[in-house]
C-alpha cells in the first residue's frame, strides 16, 4: 500500500487518539505544494506541521514525528 492509500486509515486512527490531521495540496506554490498539519489537546497545544514537494515526503516527516511523542499507539512498518 502507497503512502497515498494508506491517508484515510492514518487520518482514522488519529481520530481515534484524539488528534486532528490535515492534508492540503495547494497549487498556487511552487515549491512544496503539500502541507500535512497534526494537532489536538494530546500535542499539549503544540502542532506538527510539514510543508513538502510530495505527500509522501510530508506523510513519513509526520508519522515519525508522532512515533517518537506516541511510540505505543503509532506503529511504523
Amino acid at each position: 500500500m502507497s503512502w497515498g492509500e494508506c491517508v484515510p486509515e492514518l487520518l482514522e486512527h488519529l481520530g481515534e487518539m484524539g488528534l486532528v490531521g490535515l492534508v492540503k495540496i495547494d497549487g498556487e506554490r511552487e515549491r512544496e505544494p503539500w502541507t500535512v498539519v497534526i494537532s489536538g489537546q494530546r500535542l499539549d497545544g503544540v502542532s506538527i506541521r510539514v510543508d513538502g514537494h510530495s505527500l509522501e515526503y510530508c506523510l513519513r516527516h509526520v508519522v515519525t514525528a508522532l512515533h517518537e511523542r506516541f511510540p505505543d499507539e503509532l506503529t511504523l512498518s
